[in-house]
């Protein structure tokens, strides 16, 4: 295994410096705009000096997306794959998991996508900024529509290419997971299905948040890596779901053959009420056990993670349909 342990004081000061020097070079003025269209022109004019025949600006950068290398030539085996941002413990302030994988893929020797050539190329053009997309419509007559979507496109066409690449076990850097970020909708299904990883060879180097609506026993079950890497934050949204159909969600989760027990109790428990605050409720001994039969229900084991971390433990986790940085919810 990747021995995938939390970042240091070290990584995290480099991931937040990393993150500032970014923010700031963002285009938002017509000048860095302007920049960045002369870059992808300059790009797109050189690969058809080279014979590649892209008809557009579009047709060029999904083959960036398509072909580019997604390998950092100077690193090991291991890739790292990020989503949000959080706060981890030791970091002066928030930090987007993207920064937090790439300072530890230059300390570790991780893959990181934005550090390999088809990565940077693509992260170079902003194609999630609006001012990007206005630009690509207004000097190359890309239709609005399709400016709109291609960042979203490129970036799961270039993000399962990635993935397919995994020589082994894998580092993720990222606390719930959303079921339409590019990690939870096209790389964590691609490294499930890889004959080299699996759901065993997807390891977390940050803590899973504590659920303040979820019974600790169940929190437990949730964050250990094998089921964490199958589970998404929607599942179990106390705004969203019921516990029944939660449930229903966790049940077609695989889990290793020594968490099958705590893995048929959890649905039981959760079987049992058609709330949240219900499921929380002081139970009797029995409370659960005529939904699963033979099946011993543990007491309550108290979390081994700290309590101040309730709820989602990410920050503003909204979809990949509106990030503000390229891949940020990745």
């Amino acid at each position: 295994m990747t021995k995938a342990v939390p970042p240091t004081r070290e990584e995290l000061a480099s991931a937040v410096e990393r993150q500032n020097e970014y923010e700031a070079n963002v285009p938002r003025t017509g000048r860095q705009v302007s920049e960045v269209r002369d870059r992808i022109l300059r790009d797109w004019r050189e690969a058809n000096e080279k014979g590649e025949g892209h008809p557009d600006v579009q047709s060029f950068i999904r083959s960036v997306a398509a072909s580019a290398s997604v390998t950092n030539e100077d690193r090991g085996d291991v890739r790292a794959f990020w989503s949000y941002k959080s706060q981890p413990e030791g970091s002066t302030e928030v930090v987007e998991h993207r920064y937090v994988a790439q300072a530890c893929g230059e300390s570790r020797g991780y893959q990181v996508l934005e550090d390999s050539p088809a990565g940077r190329r693509l992260d170079s053009y902003h194609l999630w900024r609006p001012e990007v997309r206005q630009m690509l419509t207004r000097d190359f007559d890309v239709p609005s529509k399709e400016a709109v979507d291609l960042a979203p496109e490129v970036w799961s066409t270039v993000s399962r290419r990635y993935a397919e690449e995994a020589k082994g076990p894998v580092v993720v850097f990222a606390a719930d997971i959303g079921e339409e970020s590019v990690l939870g909708k096209d790389e964590l299904p691609q490294l499930l299905a890889h004959e080299r990883v699996g759901k065993d060879g997807v390891e977390f180097a940050l803590p899973s948040p504590r659920h303040g609506h979820l019974p600790p026993e169940i929190d437990e079950l949730i964050a250990d890596d094998p089921v964490r890497c199958q589970i998404r934050m929607e599942d179990f949204d106390p705004k969203k779901t019921t516990p029944k159909e939660f449930a229903q969600k966790l049940a077609a989760v695989s889990v290793p053959e020594n968490r099958r027990e705590e893995h048929q109790a959890a649905i039981a428990r959760l079987m049992s009420a058609d709330s949240y605050p219900e499921l929380n409720e002081p139970r009797g001994p029995d409370r659960a056990h005529g939904f699963m039969v033979a099946v011993d229900i543990p007491d309550r084991v108290p979390s081994q993670r700290p309590a101040e971390h309730l709820g989602h433990g990410v920050i503003n986790p909204v979809p990949e349909l509106a990030p503000r940085t390229a891949g940020v919810e990745r």
